[in-house]
Formats: C-alpha cells, structure tokens, sequence
C-alpha cells in the first residue's frame, strides 16, 4: 500500500523534477569542467543545443523578446506559427512572420516568463527568463526535424556514443529514488550517422514508471523497462531524456545501468539526506556541494573516466531513509499470541455458559483491537496520518490489547477454572476502541 501510493507521488515528480537539474548543472560544470574537453565541440553545431536559451540583446527596444522558431535546422524557418508567451497566468499569443520569428513588445521588466509552441505534435518551450531592464531577449525554439532532409546529405554508417555532458541525476522521494538519465548521444562526424543496431536502454531490475522526458528526442519511445531511440543521428547530439522511479525498503539501493554504447565520462549527481552516501569502483574524485547556497539541499557531485559498451555503469546508494520495521514485527508477534492463546483456550471446556460468553466477548475486543492496529500500520505506511499522531494511536491500542490479555489470562480463563468468580459485564466492556481516525 505503502509502496504504491509514495510510487505515485514519485512518478508525478518526473516531470517536474527535471528543472531543479539546470541548477545542479551549473555546479556540476564546475565541478568536473576543468578536467575534460570533449573533441566534438569542434563538429558541426547542433541548433537544438541552443534551444530555449535566452540571450539579451542590448540592440532590441527594451522589454522586447523575440522567439525564432526552426524545423531542424537554421534555414529551415516556420512561418505563420504561434508562439506563446506566459507570465503566471496572463498568455499571449503571436505568430511567426516569414523569417519565422514572433515578436512580443513591452514587457515589464523583472517579469519572469516562458515561451513555447507546438511543433509536429511536440511542445518545444524556452527556460524561465526575467525580461531585462534595458535592451531585450532572442532565443530559438528549435523542432526535431528528419536527419537526413534537414541536412541535405544521406546518413552515413558509423557509432555515437554518450557525451561527456551526460549525467545521472538521482533525487530522494518517500521510500523511492526518482533517477533522471540525461544523456547525450554524440556523432562526432560531420554528416548524419545510422548505427547497426537501434539505440536501447534496458533499465535496472526494480526501475517503474519510465517516463520519456519532453526534452528528449521526439523519437525516444518507451515500453516497461525497455528504452529505445531509433536513429540516423545528427552531427553534434542528440538528446536523450528518461527518468523512472525506484522504490527501495532498507537503507541501501543498486543501481546498475548496462550501456549499449561508450559512455566518455561518467558524470552523477545524488541528493543527499543525513548519512547518505554513494560509492563505486567507478568513481575518481566526489565532493558533497550545495548548488543553491548553504542553506539548500546538499548534493554528491561524482566524477570517473570513460566506461566502454557492453559494461555496465554500476554505483550504490547507503544510509537512505526509511521506516522502522519494528510495527510490521509487532504486529506478527501479536498474531502469534493471538495463534497461541486461541489454541490453548480452546483446548480448555469452561463449566459455566456466562464464563463462556464473557471469553467470546474478550476475544472480539482482541480481533478488533488488532485489526485496528493493522490498519494503523497500513495508514502510517501510506503517508496517511503523521507519525506523531501514529505514535500516539499505536501506544494507546497497544495499552488496549494488553488489557486484554491480561483479562482473558487472569479473568477469562484462570478465574473461570479455579474461582469461578463472576466478572462484571462493565468491566470486560470498557475501553471499547473506536475506528482508527
């Protein structure tokens, strides 16, 4: 129960999880950015690289922005297209003229705002930007395109491989690890690539809820564990956007990701909660660091060398939070005692009727009492009640089922086979416990 409703939550963090990673972007560059010079900065650009960045421009009247929409490449311009601009809830829309630019006029300055379209049933939108005091913005929203058309030049047999930009991006949820993969595959040549076989990812055992992130290349497709990413590939890269829940139940999680092709560095960063920690063999250097100042979250910035394919890239995440297994025990121990207790009554035949039916009434308080507790678990489990109040209720049903047994130890049973003494109905009827609330 409890594993399924944190898993929702989890899955509905996909989404929206991924911009908190421009941020940790940042840090990670400066972590890792003095060490390693990819050879493909010098291939042929990639025009989605540059999409959705803002760029001021001193030369545009103040609070102007104007958004550039391409199909694939520069010259490849879309007219006559709307694009939208939103400020909180007030959106503006604008189409494109012939040279496929929108233009938005008089903007407040400070205003922080978004602009996106829809191109070829894919909605391409920019990073949040504050309008300027002076001068104005310009950005590309840039649409996938066809390779091979948009480059004018057939697609050449060769491999890709992942980038040194690429990076693994794990966040902590209730019981469950959210894992971003933010991959980018590089064709270093300068003319589109078609590989052997279809890029495919075969996520780790355990991994639920695979989400292709909007980001990722409009032919990224997904089915259970199975990722794949069907080529050519465009000079410069191409990216590759997934993120999958994995719900965990100790203080300890594996993950390891087998890689179809060479990834060039191994780049990984984990938010990190009291002892937390990450290792691996193939970890060189890590540093714990906090991307948004001292008084934010605290992440693990990782670094290792290159990992060829056909291996898998493989690390561990200890000390994670979770909760104790203390009532799942309690509540087997109580279910034996009930097992022990009914066997033993019921090889005892009490003399009286009333005895008998006292014993009845006990027993029922006892089912009760320890079905509540049950639920109380299962609630707790759930995220459904906090854990002071669940503290508070366990103690006070525990206390109830113990005045049970010892009625039915002291009163129901001995009393009844050696005394046969009478108990008063008041007393076996009180503390009746009421539904858990």
């Amino acid at each position: 129960m409890k594993t399924w409703d944190a898993t929702c939550v989890a899955t509905n963090r996909l989404l929206g999880g991924l911009g908190r990673t421009v941020t940790l972007a940042v840090a990670l560059v400066a972590f890792v950015g003095a060490f390693y010079v990819p050879e493909y900065v010098f291939a042929q650009p990639d025009p989605r690289q540059m999409s959705g960045i803002p760029l001021p421009d001193p030369q545009l009247p103040t609070g102007t922005i104007t958004v550039r929409v391409i199909r694939g490449q520069l010259a490849n311009n879309v007219s006559d297209h709307p694009v939208e601009l939103r400020q909180g809830d007030n959106l503006v829309t604008v189409d494109t003229d012939a040279d496929g630019r929108a233009q938005f006029l008089t903007l407040n300055a400070g205003a922080t705002v978004v602009a996106a379209t829809e191109l070829d049933g894919v909605v391409i939108d920019s990073q949040p930007f504050t309008v300027p005091a002076q001068g104005g913005i310009r950005l590309m929203l840039v649409g996938a395109g066809d390779v091979s058309d948009a480059l004018g030049t057939p697609a050449e047999s060769g491999t890709v491989s992942f980038g040194a930009d690429s990076r693994i991006v794990v966040e902590l949820g209730e019981e469950t690890l959210s894992v971003f993969y933010l991959l980018d595959i590089v064709n270093s040549r300068s003319v589109p690539v078609e590989t052997e076989t279809t890029m495919m990812l075969e996520l780790p055992p355990g991994a639920i809820s695979t989400t292709v992130l909007r980001e990722s290349s409009p032919q990224t497709r997904s089915e259970g564990r199975r990722v794949t990413l069907a080529g050519p590939f465009a000079a410069g890269t191409t990216p590759l956007r997934i993120a999958y829940v994995m719900p965990y139940s100790g203080d300890l999680v594996t993950i390891a990701q087998p890689l179809p092709v060479d990834l060039e560095a191994l780049l990984l960063i984990v938010e990190k909660r009291g002892p937390m920690d990450v290792s691996s063999r193939q970890i060189a250097r890590r540093a714990d660091m906090n991307p948004d100042g001292a008084d934010s979250g605290t992440y693990i910035f990782a670094a290792g060398p290159s990992i060829a394919a056909g291996q898998s890239l493989s690390f561990e995440v200890s000390g994670l939070p979770h909760h104790s297994r203390l009532p799942g025990l309690l509540a087997l121990a109580a279910a034996f005692m009930i097992l022990t207790v009914g066997v033993w009554a019921g090889a005892v035949t009490p003399d009286a009727e009333a005895d008998a039916g006292r014993r009845r009434r006990l027993e029922t308080r006892r089912e009760r009492g320890f079905d509540e507790l049950v639920k109380l678990h299962q609630q707790h489990q759930a995220g459904k009640i906090g854990a002071v109040k669940y503290e508070s209720r366990r103690k006070e049903l525990l206390a109830r089922l113990e005045r049970v047994y010892d009625e039915l130890d002291e009163r129901g049973v001995s009393t009844a086979l050696s005394t046969r003494q009478r108990v008063p109905d008041s007393t076996l009827l009180s503390d009746q416990s009421s539904t858990v609330g």
